[in-house]
């Protein structure tokens, strides 16, 4: 299936750009042909390992694998709760990026010093803490990407969860978030972080649909 060769892709992608170290962050997609289940990475596999054959199928309301011999990743149950909270999401892509994931130590928002930010929506919210893998984060998550009505979230002492229409869309906002959080660390380094308004970013949202739509005839 070739959806699943690409998210053997992007899971390597991940590990190559820096976006994931070790064997940490996990990849999924919404199975194509069966709504109610998901494809994820394997958990505890080194990245440049993995290949089709590791991805673990399963079903979204009981989090039981149904495809697959490997056991799935640790965060399947907030992949899993993502897509029950939101039928258009396609994919969802979780990492331990370094500047972003300081920010989550931090517990603190990452500032919209960039129109880039305008793709992950208004703010990045910040998800309160859980221990990694358990149903407490899978709520939490999904609660921090309601209340912002965000496509990408912080999770408090732990990473990045960005979400998306498809696995390109999911992937390129986990490197927004990166880079937007490299860009705030280094404003506040200087002394001075200037931020964009919501109106701001709602203008480089009406931008972003012209320019998209261009680029893909």
């Amino acid at each position: 299936m070739e959806q699943l060769e690409e998210l053997v892709y992007t899971a390597k992608e991940l590990y190559r750009t820096g976006l994931v170290r070790g064997t940490s962050g996990n990849v999924s997609i919404r199975d194509p042909e069966n709504p109610d289940r998901m494809w994820i990475t394997p958990s505890a596999i080194p990245y440049d390992e993995i290949t089709t054959e590791d991805l673990v199928q399963v079903d979204l309301e009981s989090g039981t694998p149904v495809r697959g011999s490997r056991k799935p990743s640790s965060e399947t149950p907030m992949h899993s709760a993502i897509y029950r909270l939101r039928s258009d999401v396609r994919a969802v892509v979780h990492t331990h990026s370094t500047y972003a994931t300081m920010f989550a130590c931090a517990g603190e928002e990452i500032p919209t010093v960039h129109y880039l930010i305008a793709e992950i929506g208004d703010r990045v919210p910040v998800a309160d803490y859980a221990v990694y893998g358990s149903e407490e984060l899978a709520r939490n998550a999904v609660e921090a990407l309601k209340s912002a009505g965000a496509n990408g979230a912080l999770l408090k002492n732990h990473g990045v969860i960005t979400v998306g229409e498809n696995l390109s869309s999911a992937y390129v906002r986990a490197e927004i978030i990166e880079t937007v959080a490299q860009l705030a660390f280094g404003a506040k380094l200087i002394g001075r972080c200037e931020t964009l308004s919501p109106e701001q970013l709602e203008e480089t949202r009406k931008k972003f649909v012209s320019y998209f739509a261009v680029s893909k005839r």
